[in-house]
């Protein structure tokens, strides 16, 4: 068997390490045992699935809880090694679900809201720098608004062809949908099959990004 100079340097070391650990007298057993108890006292893991992404990877959301069973604190999150899409890893959104997280102030110890996490619709006037706080029936309603708008402005009803001849498209060619990654199979199929009703042929999901 062939053997690199770096796996060599690699082998000695270990093996040197681990010769020096042991003539030292540490028990390596224990040392393990009690480091995994700490981590785990008062701790219970829950396994859940990222939201982001249709690939299922799974993350393990670590919560204080006190003797009732009540949560106390959100500790951390992350990857779950033992789900097969991900084994324990996380991507650059995954990793950062942790931040999506309620905080908590130091001195009072109280939960408050993440001030990096948007409660409340927010919506921006055209040419204006400030984003204002608005209620979901008036959002709901504006962006019915400008769907209809765009769409009456955009819809392309015929089309020429080699022959010189017409035929109907009802095609709409200035909105594009983007699907959210946290949708399942069924939502998909919907919104796919509202966009085609009013038209478009521009349809992408935020998960091939």
């Amino acid at each position: 068997m062939k053997v690199t100079r770096r796996q060599f340097l690699k082998i000695s070391g270990v093996t040197a390490a681990t010769f020096a650990v042991v003539d030292l007298g540490f028990g390596l057993k224990a040392t393990a045992s009690e480091v995994k108890e700490l981590r785990i006292k008062n701790v219970t893991p829950t396994p859940t699935i990222c939201p982001y992404c249709a690939s299922g990877c799974g993350l393990l959301v670590y919560a204080e809880r006190d003797a009732s069973g009540k949560f106390v604190k959100l500790l951390s999150v992350e990857g779950d090694p033992d789900n097969p899409m991900n084994r324990g890893g996380a991507c650059a959104k995954g990793a950062a679900i942790f931040n999506l997280r309620e905080i908590y102030d130091d001195q009072t110890g109280e939960q408050i809201p993440n001030p990096k996490r948007a409660t409340k619709p927010l919506y921006r006037e055209p040419k204006s720098e400030k984003w204002v706080e608005k209620d979901w029936d008036w959002m709901l309603d504006r962006i019915g608004e400008r769907v209809k708008e765009s769409r009456d402005r955009g819809m392309v009803h015929k089309e020429k062809i080699d022959d010189g001849s017409e035929i109907i498209v009802n095609r709409c060619e200035n909105i594009a949908a983007m699907g959210g990654s946290g949708m399942d199979n069924e939502e998909c199929y919907l919104e796919t099959k509202l966009m085609r009703a009013l038209g478009l042929v521009f349809l992408e999901t935020q998960a091939r990004i």
